[in-house]
Formats: structure tokens, sequence, C-alpha cells
């Protein structure tokens, strides 16, 4: 069966030139549109003000001829977060290497830079995928790696890099049930970007599985598991705790909560659940986080319709006297919720597909999730599994999950333990792929 799925379908060497030539057409005649988008943005509200250049393909990043290079390509901030641990890996094994980190966001780079500064020799933009931009770039560039984190994979980058025969890799590669559905009726078009890479690091045997049936062969793929598994592991030290306690006015004896990550449609339904929280515990804390900053306006309005008063993170504003704190800082969501006493992940409640859960885990946190955490549908099962987090199905559900956790410390701290034994498990993904890396450069 899976060898009639990955063969059934081929484009044939005509098809594949036509299809290539069709994209280009498509994404130069783009060009003028982003200049022109990019022109709007910088003069109304000055975004992309600094990077439009190199987004456009304009202004490559200067880099004198240097010796061996890794090329570190991220999409945003999750990506960057997830292989920070994999960049440092590579330097212990190999610390005659350069390497090199872009990312295709702001955020991602600023990310980028905060986490990676002392061991990444340059950091860029990734222009947009245009012919003669990518090709360029490789050839300047001159990586003898190029390491791809989960996703933006673009037909122009990978054809350059092959063209000029660069060892290419993807780490992390996951393709959920729901991409896996319209990916197969793309498979012809997929199978050619797919084959590109030299090598796929999955992050499962189900994703591996995907691939291979996608037309990648199978021993080109391997299930290495998470990267985001090592990337959360970052043990917070009692001083960084207690600066974040003394900065936030969160302290460790008021009991507190925290939605991380949080979309649209969903903070209204957490304020209402926290407002009558606050009836059987008239000190409870939330901690509000969105996954868009720029909505915090919003939110404020959200918090005095429901009779709650907030607090800024980026103003300075202390939790004390609040009944809710408002998360509205880069990079912070991780250390906040060793801070808390129980942890929901945003984006379940919505159909959007939920965020990572391992940062709130490894935390020892009590960890409740919507119905809506596909993009994690095996590390999921495992946290259940493990008595780390819990799945609920219903508003009423969920009240009553955070109202048993923050009733219970005994049960908090029987959580702590096996979510600790839980990432124990799933750790060390990182040390491996770059020890594989290291042999082949």
């Amino acid at each position: 069966m899976l060898d009639h799925a990955s063969h059934s379908s081929h484009l044939s060497p005509l098809q594949r030139r036509l299809w290539y030539h069709l994209y280009n057409i498509f994404i130069t005649l783009l060009w003028p549109v982003l200049f022109f988008y990019y022109f709007l943005r910088v003069h109304t509200d000055g975004k992309y003000r600094d990077n439009y250049p190199a987004r456009l393909g304009m202004r490559p990043p200067f880099l004198p001829h240097g010796p061996r290079r890794v090329w570190v390509h991220a999409l945003s901030v999750g990506e960057t977060l997830s292989v920070v641990p994999l960049v440092h890996a590579i330097k212990r094994e190999r610390p005659d290497l350069e390497i090199l980190f872009s990312a295709a966001t702001e955020t991602g780079l600023k990310m980028g830079r905060a986490r990676l500064g002392p061991t990444v020799n340059a950091f860029f933009t990734l222009p947009h995928d245009f012919p003669w931009s990518m090709h360029s770039l490789v050839d300047h560039l001159k990586p003898d790696l190029f390491v791809l984190v989960e996703t933006d994979i673009w037909p122009n980058l990978l054809h350059a890099l092959k063209r000029r025969g660069v060892l290419t890799v993807l780490v992390n590669g996951r393709i959920s049930q729901k991409s896996f559905r319209r990916l197969k009726s793309l498979a012809p078009f997929v199978r050619v970007l797919f084959r590109c890479f030299d090598f796929i690091f999955a992050q499962s045997l189900d994703d591996k599985f995907r691939y291979e049936v996608l037309g990648v062969a199978p021993e080109q793929v391997h299930a290495a598991g998470n990267l985001k598994f090592d990337s959360v592991l970052r043990n917070h030290s009692e001083e960084d705790l207690s600066f974040l306690r003394r900065s936030s006015g969160i302290d460790g004896q008021r009991l507190t909560w925290i939605a991380g990550s949080t979309h649209e449609g969903e903070e209204e339904i957490l304020l209402e659940i926290h407002a009558r929280l606050r009836v059987r515990y008239p000190d409870l804390l939330l901690v509000l986080a969105p996954r868009h900053i720029e909505r915090i306006p919003h939110l404020l309005v959200l918090c005095r319709k429901h009779g709650l008063e907030a607090s800024l993170r980026s103003r300075g504003e202390s939790a004390r006297e609040r009944q809710v704190y408002l998360l509205d800082t880069l990079g912070e969501l991780s250390i906040f919720y060793a801070l808390a006493d129980v942890a929901f992940i945003g984006g379940s409640l919505v159909p959007f597909g939920g965020h990572n859960p391992l940062e709130a885990v490894a935390c020892g946190k009590p960890t409740l999730w919507g119905a809506h955490l596909s993009n994690f549908r095996e590390m999921e099962a495992s946290l259940v599994r493990a008595g780390c987090g819990q799945k609920v199905f219903s508003l009423k559900e969920l009240e009553t999950a955070l109202d048993a956790w923050l009733m219970d410390r005994g049960a908090r701290d029987r959580v702590k333990a096996a979510a600790m034994d839980f990432c124990a498990a799933h750790t060390g993904s990182s040390s491996y792929i770059a020890r594989w890396l290291a042999k082949r450069i």
C-alpha cells in the first residue's frame, strides 16, 4: 500500500520544468506587488522599514570569505526556539564551523539574536523566493550545510542549494493529519520538493510514515524525536524566578493560573471562567498571554466588561491588587509558566490547532487544552498517558478541571513529578542530529 501511494503519480521531467517555470513567472509578477505593499507599510506604520530591501532580495547579507559554513533557517519564533539546542550542539561537535542564521519574520530574527547571539556568526532576513535572489544568496553564502527547521519550504531556495551541491537537511519535520490530507492531493508536486532534501529528521514515526507516503525514500527519513523537548528544558534559576516575581508582583503564595498563546474567541471564555473561579478563590490571578500582542487594547476592554482589573507587563505594572496580568512582551511566556499553579494552552478552544504544551509541562505544571490541539496530536496522546495534561471538550469541563487542580496541591505535586519523568525520557534529539550532521560536513 505504501509503495503504491508513493509511486502512483509522478511528474515527468517536462512537467517538472513547466511547473517550475510557471511558478517563477508567478513569483516574478509578485515582486512589484510586494514592493508597493512594503512601500505603503514603511510610510504608514513604519513596519518593514529596516528589512524590506532584504525581503525583496535587494540587500544580501555581507559576509567575508570564511571557513566551512552551516546555514540554519527558521520561519518564526516557534521554529527559532526549537532549533536553539541543535545550534549549540552543532557548535559543540564542530567548533570550527561558522554558523549563519536566517528567519522569515522580524520576531523570529529578534529571538534568534537573543538566544543565539554568541554562537552565530551572522543573522539575516530570508528574501522572498525570487529565482535571482535565491541563487545569488546561495552563491554569496557558500554554505556546506543547509538546515531547515520544520517548514518554510521554497522551490527556488531548494533548487539553488541543489545546484551548488549543498547538503540539505530538514529537521523537526512534521505533517499534521489535516496537512497530510491536503498534501496528498498535491503529491506529484510535493514529492519534487521533499526529494530536494538529502535527509529528513521527522518528529515521530507517524510523521516519518507521512513523508514516505508523499514520496520520500524510507532511507532518507528518520524519526529522531521532537527538538522542542530539548528547547523547553531550560532550568530557570531561582535568581531569575525571584527577579520575575519582584518585577511582576506575582509572589509564590498567590494562587495563579496562566493561559498562554490565546487567540481571538478564547479570551472572553477564559475571563468568564476566571470571574466564576474567583467566587471560590477570591485572590486568584490569571496571567493572560495573547498570541498577538497587538490585540491588547481589545483584551483590556474585555477585562473591564467582566469587572476585572488588569495590569500590563510591558508597562512594568504590578499584578498586586489586580485580577488579570496581561503578558504583552516577547519571549517571556516560558518562564512565566513557572510562576503559575495551572496552565492552559491557547489556540485549542478554537479550530486553530493549538500551541506547543511542552513549555508548561517542562515547568511541571498541570496543563489543560481544548479539543483542537491537532498540531500536536502525537504529543497530546503521550502527555495524557503520562498524566501530565488533560484535554477538555467543553467550557464546563475546563472550569471543573481548573477548579480541581487549583484546589489540590498534592495532585499538582504528583503532576510535577510525572512531568519531570516524561521530559527526561524524551530529550536528546538535538545531540543525536548534531552528531549525524558533524560527520557529514
